[in-house]
């Protein structure tokens, strides 16, 4: 428990995790110079940032922990906490990394448009910004999952990207809209409707980060 506190304060001392949110802060603040005054919040958030949040919400502690395999640092941790759970604190963190690079911009972004121009439904903008949350934890638990299939620093950073990528332009030809990954994080994209099928991929992102995270605990106790 003393590790995942600790590492939980280290997301905010990790570079990458401000550069994240500068990008996203980048992203946000930039699209309101090219929409209505109507639902300024939802309009801002859903111009540029859904094609990258994906790799905003790996960026924080994706390279970090590729370079602690490199200098075998996490090998150290994982003898050293072994009864403890290293693994999945990890993947917790590494959940939790993300969930914040993307909420914390945009909770900023809610609160000065909130400020300019109150909303209609205040209940349904929350519940929008709430997405980021488990948009960004599914897509980070995968960066994570991926460090232990792979030895290049950079493909847990930019992999979540392109498997996103690829469900965007595969999911209509597999009659998939519903599922269709933008609408995770900004439902405005196409209707505005905010459902239970918003979870289900950061849920499958998430299981499938939890399935590579044992197959790495697996690896490390041999």
């Amino acid at each position: 428990m003393k590790f995942f506190f600790t590492d939980i304060k280290r997301i905010f001392t990790e570079p990458a995790f401000y550069i994240s949110m500068g990008l996203n802060l980048i992203l946000l603040f930039g699209a309101m110079f090219f929409i209505k005054a109507d639902d300024m919040f939802i309009s801002a958030q859903s111009l540029a940032l859904p094609f990258a949040a994906p790799v905003l919400a790996a960026m924080p502690y994706s390279v970090m922990i590729m370079q602690e395999k490199e200098t075998r640092f996490s090998s150290l941790m994982t003898i050293k906490l072994r009864k403890s759970g290293y693994h999945f604190t990890r993947l917790l963190t590494s959940g939790i990394s993300g969930a914040a690079a993307l909420f914390i911009p945009q909770a900023i972004l809610f609160a000065v448009c909130y400020f300019l121009q109150s909303p209609d439904d205040i209940a349904y903008e929350i519940k929008y910004l709430l997405l980021s949350l488990s948009f960004g934890f599914g897509y980070a638990a995968l960066s994570y999952g991926l460090t232990f299939v792979n030895r290049h620093r950079y493909v847990p950073l930019v992999m979540p990207q392109i498997i996103y990528l690829l469900c965007i332009y595969s999911f209509p030809h597999l009659k998939l809209e519903r599922f269709y990954p933008p609408l995770d994080i900004s439902p405005a994209i196409y209707g505005g409707e905010i459902t239970a099928d918003r979870l289900v991929i950061p849920a499958l992102l998430t299981a499938a980060a939890f399935i590579l995270t044992l197959i790495g605990k697996a690896a490390d106790s041999r």
